[in-house]
Order: structure tokens, then sequence, then C-alpha cells
């Protein structure tokens, strides 16, 4: 952990859900409006979930309220750790130490920009090339001409089969 009063002093970007905030320390003079700010039950509510998902920006703002943590805390401290640092920012949202405004979110890092057109290029004339009728492909073709195409063949002494003619040679030789 950072050494106490040193640590990062705030503002914290914290989001849930389509919702986003930003935590600051209330100091005298700061200029913030309390009409603004986010009721401190519904931030201290969420600090559960914040406590697994940005556990380090709430133990930042631990620190930023005086808060001193240990620093080879054992994992099974650890849990009483995380308890005493949620009561703690709890109770400064209570007490108007700490306030949540919620912000705008922003644009992802990732988002695409808008799509840029590129100017229409002008098409080359394309004249048709002459190209024979081409008859439909049938998957299944006349049985009738197919049965004459056979007898044909039989007739002309033409073999059917590639594998039928080598063993009809290898029966002769």
């Amino acid at each position: 952990m950072s050494v106490p009063g040193i640590g990062f002093p705030g503002p914290w970007r914290l989001r849930k859900g389509a919702e986003e905030y930003e935590l600051v320390i209330v100091r005298a003079g700061s200029g913030l409006d309390a009409a603004q700010f986010v009721p401190a039950g519904h931030i201290a509510w969420q600090l559960d979930h914040w406590m697994t998902s940005a556990r380090r920006a709430l133990l930042e703002m631990y620190e930023a309220l005086g808060g001193i943590l240990p620093w080879n805390a054992s994992t099974l401290e650890r849990a009483r750790l995380d308890t005493r640092v949620r009561e703690r920012l709890a109770q400064a949202l209570e007490r108007g130490e700490l306030a949540a405004l919620r912000v705008e979110r922003r644009a992802a890092a990732w988002a695409w920009p808008e799509e840029i057109v590129p100017p229409p290029r002008p098409e080359p004339e394309v004249t048709p090339l002459a190209r024979p009728p081409v008859e439909p492909f049938t998957l299944f073709p006349d049985p009738a001409r197919q049965a004459e195409a056979l007898r044909q063949a039989a007739a002309a002494g033409v073999p059917f089969c590639e594998e039928c003619e080598k063993k009809k040679q290898r029966a002769a030789a």
C-alpha cells in the first residue's frame, strides 16, 4: 500500500452497471453544490460491489480520509480490513466528507470513429461478352434419355465402368 497522506487525492471514477460516479473528498471552500450529490445511502449500498471490482480505488479513498492500511495484511486479516474500509467510507459519505456525483459515462476508447466514405470512382464501361446459352443443370436427368445412352454405349461396346473393364481385361489375360 502507499504511505498515508501521499496517496492519490482523487477524484475517483467508479462504475456500477450503466451508471458512473465520481467520488470526491469534500474540503471547506470546494465549491460543490450539495444538491448535485448522489444520496449517501445509494453509494454506501454499492461499496460491497466496488470492494471486489475496484478495491484499489476504495483503499486510496480510505487513505485519503486519514486511514492507515497495514503493509502486510494476511488473507485472514483482509476480510476485517475490508469491513473497516467499507464502514469508514460509509461514515464519510453520511457525514459529507466524501461526496459522489453522477457523471456522464465516457465514450469507450475502442469506439470506432464515424464512417469515412471515399469519393465514388468512375466505373469503366463493360461490354458483355457473347456466350452460348447454358443448359440448366438438373440433379436428376431424364431417366428415359439416360437409359437410351446406356443402350447405345452397350451396342457400341463402350464400357460403363472403369473397374468393370479392368476386371474383364484381367480375366481375359
